[in-house]
């Protein structure tokens, strides 16, 4: 009786122990973070909890991420998929999350619906999936924080399906409620330039070339009021609207436009523009020689790619073109100017792309060409 009397107090302190208090974490824009929230909304406005007894709110512009408190394996181990660029297992991982809180199962769908966007490549139906997928999310969460987001990744596998009208509104929508709804300078930039990259993908070279004049626009008026963590985005975004007047000359065939267009701006001083130039340079050049497989112009186009490899230091996006095009570059040029290796070459530039810059418009097209 004595032993049972000595344990008797361990017993009824088990449950207690077992019993984990929440304990969210709000990842804040500046790079801080509030620790110790029980988080139980998601609004427009931002996010809502309590923090030991008394309620706690963080405004939607402020937030970066959350960290949930005990949260599912798979959730963790989609996130690190997501960090390696692997969007494919990140997908599945998301989908296989069971949570009794329904706010961490929301974000769950969420990232399941960003790395199935992010996974499409040249796949139309899966674009399909995922567009429909993200409007079923943005039906049952109308009020999210996220829902900004939700709308871009909606209106991109839109694009990505071939389905440019409905696409087109989504992004409309989008633009609209950035004003109306307060989501902020930095997601009027986005829509636009989603919008514009729509244009192009359904032919339409002069609506397009205005809506990129418009989203570099934004972007640039966005960066005066902008926090230090959307600075880089932003300026990210002028430089690709820039690019992306280039590249309606290339769908217009206008090639010759297109090269002095893009030669223009790697003459620039911001090392961004100037890698971007080449980068487009070589693209117009490359383009241009393709029907005729002029060696000297596929030449011409390879040292303004390698340029452009070299030149850029910042978001990737001229070094994933310009391996994407080396490698096709070494494809036309065949084995009697580039060697028995030059399918191996070519397949390591594409293999870089795809690997090395997974959320860049290059990649599905790189593994495309890798899988001929």
């Amino acid at each position: 009786m004595r032993i049972f009397t000595l344990l008797l107090p361990v017993a009824f302190l088990l449950p207690a122990a077992s019993a984990q208090k929440i304990n969210d974490v709000i990842l804040k824009r500046d790079g801080s973070r509030v620790r110790g929230l029980e988080i139980t909304e998601f609004l427009f406005s931002g996010v809502r909890g309590t923090r030991g007894k008394a309620p706690y709110e963080v405004p939607a512009h402020h937030v970066m991420d959350i960290e949930w408190s005990d949260v599912p394996e798979e959730f963790l181990s989609g996130k690190a998929a997501m960090n390696r660029g692997d969007f494919q297992a990140a997908a599945q991982l998301f989908g296989a999350v069971t949570s009794t809180r329904p706010l961490v199962k929301a974000d769950a769908e969420f990232f399941k619906i960003k790395s199935a966007v992010a996974s499409v490549g040249s796949d139309k139906s899966a674009a399909a999936t995922a567009a429909e997928h993200a409007k079923s999310w943005l039906s049952a969460n109308a009020n999210h924080w996220r829902t900004p987001e939700a709308l871009l990744l909606a209106g991109r596998a839109e694009r990505l399906a071939g389905t440019a009208g409905t696409a087109t509104t989504t992004l409309k929508d989008l633009e609209e409620r950035a004003i109306t709804d307060g989501f902020g300078g930095i997601w009027s930039a986005r829509a636009k330039y989603e919008l514009a990259l729509t244009l192009i993908a359904d032919g339409k070279g002069a609506q397009a070339r205005s809506q990129f004049k418009s989203a570099g626009n934004s972007a640039s008026d966005a960066l005066g009021t902008a926090s230090t963590a959307d600075k880089s985005e932003l300026k990210s975004i002028a430089t690709l609207s820039r690019v992306g007047e280039g590249e309606t000359y290339l769908l217009d065939k206008d090639y010759k436009k297109a090269e002095s267009f893009f030669r223009q701006l790697a003459g620039s001083k911001e090392s961004a523009l100037k890698a971007a130039g080449r980068a487009g340079e070589g693209e117009a050049i490359f383009l241009s020689a393709a029907a005729t497989k002029s060696p000297n112009d596929l030449r011409r186009a390879q040292l303004a790619l390698a340029k452009a490899s070299v030149l850029d230091s910042s978001n990737g996006e001229a070094t994933a073109k310009a391996n994407y095009y080396l490698g096709r570059c070494l494809m036309l040029l065949g084995p009697d100017k580039e060697g028995d290796s030059f399918k191996q070459r070519a397949q390591a530039y594409f293999e870089i792309v795809y690997t090395s810059y997974p959320t860049t418009r290059w990649a599905g097209l790189a593994k495309a060409e890798s899988d001929k």
